[in-house]
């Protein structure tokens, strides 16, 4: 039974330097500072109804070898790499670099830096667009997926940055990348498109205060002003602009709601595909009556050889293009064999 989120209304927070509109009750956690911000807003009754953003996560390998070479160094004596825990995101996509952040969520600097980092398992990308780069040199999709917490399916929104890295010159950690400015409003699979909209408009009125924003340019500034490496540089200059984009999300929330409201409706039903998939379920429907069921994975193969034995002798597999049929909730089916 779908439950009605009418009632869910959003409530001001006013966190010193920032404030966002968070859905009552719900919990709000913080993490880091300036470029490297991030918060997660979530119903403590349902951790899967969540809104996050995080301004910069990682660093992870492009490569291997460069994981190898960082693990060489440390056990040579030098000094201790951070994130050799870290995976390595070949190719460098934003679609790739979100597939990887369940290992990313449970390495050590992660759970350092927030514990309750939303661990996305089990990821199924069913759409992954395209966007104009949020940074110089980065790449940026919005990604629709399906995923796993503690057995339960959920789905997502996610805007993703991802962005190539190169410290100083001579330093561990070349051929490294960063996800940036990572936005995430998510859901149990049957109320995502209810509560979608609500978790949008949380996104949308998060604001930095000026003065914070002032503050932290400026302290960039004095960190970086002595540089000369250019490898530094380009680090200066993305955490300058992702401090600019996290000043506000309402660009971000923007690209989310267009997103969902003009998707294809192909993707929802790859979408419940993929919730079968997951469960080793499959869908079989009454073309009498119109209603769905569903069965084990397999069912279906010995039901035809015995179809004679059931009170429902016609039950069909559902046609690939049924929208309607693929956006009901399913009824046990072996309730209603016999």
């Amino acid at each position: 039974m779908k439950k009605n989120f009418d009632n869910l209304k959003l409530e001001r927070f006013n966190g010193g330097f920032f404030q966002i509109d968070k859905p009552k009750g719900w919990q709000i956690i913080t993490a880091g500072q300036c470029s490297e911000f991030a918060f997660l807003i979530r119903d403590p009754s349902e951790l899967l109804r969540q809104v996050f953003y995080f301004g910069a996560v990682g660093p992870v390998y492009l490569t291997e070898q460069q994981k190898q070479i960082d693990l060489q160094y440390m056990r040579m004596g030098g000094y201790s790499v951070p994130w050799v825990e870290m995976p390595v995101v070949n190719p460098l996509t934003p679609g790739n670099f979100l597939a990887h952040f369940h290992v990313i969520a449970k390495t050590q600097v992660a759970q350092q830096f927030m514990p309750q980092c939303p661990p996305l398992e089990q990821l199924h990308i069913i759409s992954s667009v395209q966007r104009p780069s949020l940074v110089y040199g980065g790449s940026t999709a919005l990604i629709r997926g399906v995923f796993t917490e503690r057995g339960q399916i959920g789905a997502g929104l996610f805007l993703v940055t991802v962005a190539p890295f190169v410290p100083f010159t001579g330093a561990p950690g070349c051929g490294n990348a960063y996800g940036l400015s990572i936005t995430g409003v998510t859901a149990p699979q049957r109320e995502f498109q209810a509560l979608e909209s609500t978790l949008v408009k949380s996104v949308e009125s998060f604001r930095f205060h000026q003065s914070y924003i002032e503050d932290c340019l400026r302290r960039e500034a004095q960190a970086y002003a002595r540089i000369l490496d250019e490898g530094r540089r380009q680090q200066a200059r993305i955490h300058r602009e992702i401090l600019k984009i996290g000043q506000t999300l309402s660009e971000t929330s923007d690209i989310i709601t267009e997103a969902w409201e003009t998707r294809n409706r192909t993707e929802d039903i790859v979408a419940e595909k993929v919730i079968d998939s997951i469960r080793d379920r499959e869908r079989l429907y009454n073309p009498d009556t119109g209603q769905v069921y569903e069965f084990e994975n397999g069912f279906y193969d010995q039901y035809k050889l015995n179809q004679n034995r059931y009170r429902m002798r016609n039950l069909r597999p559902l046609p690939d293009n049924a929208y309607d049929l693929w956006m009901k909730i399913p009824r046990d089916g072996y309730e209603y064999l016999e």
